[in-house]
């Protein structure tokens, strides 16, 4: 019975393993398909107020993951289905964002670092254990880097998937909010609403600018 047990196991870890490779492999073949036919202009320019929502959310599901920055889709989300269900869709698309580059990212980590260290004799550093944790918040939350590139660098470097999934979300996905809220107060004409979120995205950039700052000086 337990080698009975023990073979179900393996085959569902097969399984599950040729379902991550083939949905990592269809992801690939799309960014590949949109930057050989230079289709992400053309996709861009479909987001807006008046696309319909199955095809908005489609959208916004799958660009970010080849590079379209988020905050495209952010404003919109809030004019389209208001502050309280574009916040849940934002939180329920972003995890499967993360959770995506993630598979790809450690899909070509292996490769792309032996031929960093064996052809091209590239030392790569390491991050301290005792500090995975700061650099992980930090690369999150300074704005140096876009959402897609945040999401693929932290799983590249090597970092936990702690980090890489649950911090990632928390940061990214509260830092996304205000936009939203901005989008659904221009829609309303809300100027108490739109003057409140503007205030706390100039306090939060200004925070982030000082967090920028102090890990330099480090």
């Amino acid at each position: 019975m337990k080698k009975d047990l023990a073979s179900t196991i393996r085959q569902d870890k097969v399984l599950a393993g040729i379902a991550i490779t083939g949905l990592v492999g269809c992801i690939l073949l799309a960014m590949y398909l949109m930057i050989r036919f230079d289709l992400l202009e053309q996709a861009t320019a479909l987001i807006n107020k008046n696309t319909p929502a199955h095809l908005f959310l489609l959208l916004m599901l799958v660009l970010p993951l080849v590079g379209v920055p988020l905050s495209v889709f952010l404003f919109v989300l809030g004019i389209k289905f208001g502050i309280g269900y574009g916040i849940l869709l934002l939180e329920i698309i972003m995890p499967l964002h993360i959770l995506a580059s993630y598979a790809i990212a450690r899909m070509i980590r292996k490769p792309m670092v032996s031929f960093l260290v064996n052809r091209k004799n590239y030392h790569i550093p390491e991050i301290p254990e005792n500090k995975t944790a700061l650099f992980s918040f930090l690369l999150l939350a300074v704005p140096v880097f876009p959402y897609a590139v945040k999401n693929y660098i932290l799983p590249l470097t090597g970092v936990p998937f702690r980090y890489c999934m649950w911090l990632n979300w928390a940061v990214q996905g509260t830092l996304s909010i205000p936009f939203v809220i901005l989008g659904k107060s221009t829609a309303d004409m809300n100027l108490l609403l739109f003057g409140i979120t503007l205030a706390v995205l100039a306090v939060l950039f200004l925070g982030l600018r000082w967090l920028r700052r102090w890990y330099e000086a480090l």
